[in-house]
């Protein structure tokens, strides 16, 4: 907001919310802006602003899985050996529908914060998260006995994007014409390479080392390919390196 000319006031709601209660503030007018994954039902009652606010990560998908059960992971090389092993993901997540299409089983939960105790219960086999996403809540869990698994990528074309309320179509701009001026002169991926998440992917990931699984994505219109053979780091994470 600060590449616009307007002063905004941001405040994070008090409340632990579903993506179900998060629709219903946005159209009570209680929220004026969310963000969720491309193809998320936001899309039906929203603005979306189709930028990408992690520039591709959320498309790139490490496992927690609970400790000592590395050696079942080893065992997968392709789409269809993880066929074999059950998914946990959020109900209202634009991902679970990615997973659904390409007939990789999931469990789902209404309350995506029950999902690493349902891992840790047993109720699934891994839980798919951004790259940038699991090493901070691993810490906060570690009483849980879960970790990343190490060798496996899951690829596939998403986003993580900001939907607006539908009545508040001047704050829609603002974020839009911010995003896109910050986007060109490179401060928005500066930021976005300093900050702790993405530090904690380059110190921990392991990218470029782990096999590779292509999914289509039937909610995002993409060039790309499940099959393809060649896997690339986003140009933001290359120049951070």
């Amino acid at each position: 907001m600060s590449k616009t000319t307007s002063s905004i006031c941001l405040k994070e709601i008090d409340d632990v919310v579903t993506e179900a209660r998060k629709g219903k503030y946005i159209q009570d007018g209680i929220i004026d802006v969310q963000w969720a994954s491309a193809g998320s039902h936001a899309s039906q009652y929203t603005l979306p602003i189709t930028k990408p606010i992690f520039l591709g990560l959320t498309g790139m998908r490490v496992f927690v899985i609970r400790k000592g059960e590395q050696a079942r992971f080893d065992k997968i090389n392709t789409l269809h050996d993880l066929r074999g092993l059950k998914a946990g993901q959020g109900l209202f997540w634009g991902d679970t529908k990615v997973l659904q299409a390409a007939g990789l089983p999931v469990t789902t939960s209404a309350q995506a914060r029950r999902l690493w105790h349902m891992l840790y219960l047993k109720r699934f086999d891994y839980l798919p998260l951004g790259v940038h996403e699991p090493w901070k809540d691993l810490a906060m869990r570690q009483d849980l006995e879960l970790e990343v698994e190490r060798n496996l990528l899951l690829v596939y074309p998403s986003g993580l994007y900001f939907y607006v309320n539908q009545q508040n179509k001047s704050l829609y701009q603002l974020i839009t014409d911010g995003f896109d001026k910050a986007l060109a002169d490179g401060s928005y991926q500066a930021k976005l390479r300093q900050s702790n998440m993405i530090q904690s992917v380059l110190k921990y990931a392991n990218l470029e080392q782990r096999r590779v699984i292509y999914l289509a994505n039937p909610l995002v219109a993409s060039t790309d390919k499940a099959g393809n053979n060649e896997f690339t780091l986003p140009r933001f994470l290359q120049s951070a390196q």
